[in-house]
């Protein structure tokens, strides 16, 4: 029962998070010829994800069901690996090369470098 409690409230959270993206690409669209949305989406997930653990690791503050419905289920869906391949194979299709190698950059860079950063700091 307690795995069917935790599995419903991941894939809610995750239909909340693959909304909000949704939502995000209808209202930051193609900016010229740059994914915008996917990757403000991929950092702001990235930021939670990184809030989330840490703040949960150092306060115990949320449940481990609560911790799986955001981690799992809505950064989950929120971010999108998916998402950043299209969006490349776009940006490669239409020869677009030097926005695709910023866009790839940002995307894992950022991600890695900015996003993680913010969250850790946040939390501290």
């Amino acid at each position: 029962m307690k795995e069917i409690k935790n599995s419903l409230a991941i894939f809610l959270a995750a239909m909340l998070g693959g909304w909000l993206r949704y939502q995000a690409s209808l209202l930051i669209t193609f900016t010229g010829h740059f994914p915008l949305a996917t990757l403000l989406v991929n950092y702001l997930g990235t930021f939670l994800l990184i809030y989330l653990i840490k703040g949960y690791l150092t306060s115990k503050r949320v449940t481990k069901r609560l911790l799986l419905a955001l981690s799992t289920g809505f950064c989950g869906g929120l971010t999108t690996f998916s998402g950043l391949l299209l969006d490349s194979l776009k940006l490669l299709d239409l020869g677009r090369y030097p926005e695709l190698f910023v866009y790839l950059s940002l995307s894992i860079g950022g991600s890695l470098c900015i996003a993680l950063w913010a969250g850790r700091k946040v939390t501290a």
